[in-house]
């Protein structure tokens, strides 16, 4: 249970997520429903015997493979991109969060927002209808970067583990899309060793 919480984790997840394959792969349901199974293009290639046969012009089993994996890919990534939290998206680690924006939250109003999101443990805060017009006290110093890490650290924790029901199915999306996208090449894989002359190589 423990690996399964670490592995589904926002700031695992976004090592694909964040991907410019994971990015494109959400355009292969539609393209791939098009290209396969567009009547106009079956009629088009069952009139090339060196595409498909005649009396049986349908997608292959690989071929029908790769567009699910695609697909189960695509699936996480759009959920992926709609449930992670931008804060993860962008920072790939607490500390990578800390050097960036000590800064701005050693400001006694932002620390004052930031202790804000931990409570409320979420990125943004609801702004109330009848929010107060901004007003600076400037009487008030401001806080010892360094002092932040920890608060700053236990907000992108409480991020990195929330939703945790987007974060599985966005696992198990990412997991079945790469198991079906392996078949294919281990079966291409094995016709390649089984139509390779080892005898003549040999020589």
């Amino acid at each position: 249970m423990c690996m399964l919480d670490h592995r589904s984790r926002w700031s695992v997840l976004r090592r694909l997520g964040n991907s410019p394959v994971a990015t494109a792969t959400i355009a292969v349901p539609l393209v791939g429903y098009l290209l396969l199974f567009n009547a106009e293009i079956v009629k088009y290639l069952s009139l090339h015997t060196d595409f498909c046969r005649a009396a049986n012009c349908a997608p292959s089993l690989r071929l029908l493979l790769l567009y699910l994996g695609a697909c189960s890919i695509a699936i996480g990534a759009a959920l992926y991109g709609l449930r992670c939290p931008s804060l993860i998206k962008k920072y790939d680690s607490a500390a990578a969060f800390f050097d960036a924006e000590k800064a701005y939250f050693s400001q006694p109003r932002n620390h004052d927002y930031l202790l804000k999101l931990i409570k409320l443990g979420t990125e943004t805060e609801p702004l109330a209808n009848d929010a107060p017009e901004f007003s600076y006290d400037g009487a008030r110093r401001d806080i010892d970067p360094n002092s932040l890490a920890d608060p700053m650290g236990e907000l992108y924790r409480l991020l990195n583990v929330s939703h945790p029901k987007s974060r599985r199915a966005v696992l198990l999306s990412y997991s079945l899309g790469i198991l079906l996208l392996l078949v294919p090449s281990v079966m291409t894989f094995g016709q390649v060793l089984a139509a390779f002359n080892w005898g003549r190589s040999a020589l």
